[in-house]
């Protein structure tokens, strides 16, 4: 039977803007183990739309991988910062819109093994254009796609952001529900 690791001690190798880096070392059912964690503040992500068909999309450079990645609106989340008060500002910031409706879906963990990255999933609907407030070198291609183009785009991989595909599937199963 699997169960949780202990953590012993934690180290500090790196602070930066977005990520810190620790060595942790954790007593495990198979002895001592000693990991490079990732620690991040989180992030939102939200599927955004005015009738449950057309949903706002936008295509930007992610350096990480050096391409131009398709995703649902997305960000991080400020220290100090909600969630769903992270998801209402990146929304308006990225696509222009406040949302009078903002459901929280779920959550994922991108990648836990070494990341402990949280981020929360958002349907929103009853949008009021107020314009993009974009921040500093962001350069965005807005657009609008149904929920089925958008999963067919991932099931063809021409979307494979882990988010946008999350919260792609749970907006389709929470429409199907309606």
């Amino acid at each position: 039977m699997v169960r949780d690791g202990l953590k012993l001690n934690e180290v500090l190798k790196y602070q930066g803007k977005i990520i810190d880096v620790y060595d942790v070392e954790f007593e495990t059912q198979t002895g001592l183990f000693e990991a490079e964690i990732l620690k991040h503040d989180g992030g939102v992500c939200i599927a955004a739309t005015h009738d449950d068909k057309a949903f706002y999309c936008v295509d930007q450079y992610r350096y990480g991988v050096e391409q131009i990645m398709r995703e649902f609106p997305a960000g991080k989340i400020d220290k100090e910062e909600q969630p769903l008060d992270a998801a209402l500002r990146e929304l308006r910031e990225e696509i222009g819109f406040v949302a009078k409706t903002l459901i929280h879906l779920g959550y994922i963990h991108p990648s836990p093994a070494y990341l402990d990255e949280v981020l929360y999933l958002y349907y929103a609907t009853d949008l009021d254009y107020v314009g993009q407030e974009l921040d500093e070198n962001e350069v965005l291609n807005v657009y609008t796609r149904d929920i089925q183009d958008i999963i067919n785009d991932i099931e063809s991989n021409k979307i494979t952001d882990a988010k946008t595909i999350s919260l792609a599937y749970k907006v389709n199963y929470y429409l199907s529900q309606k």
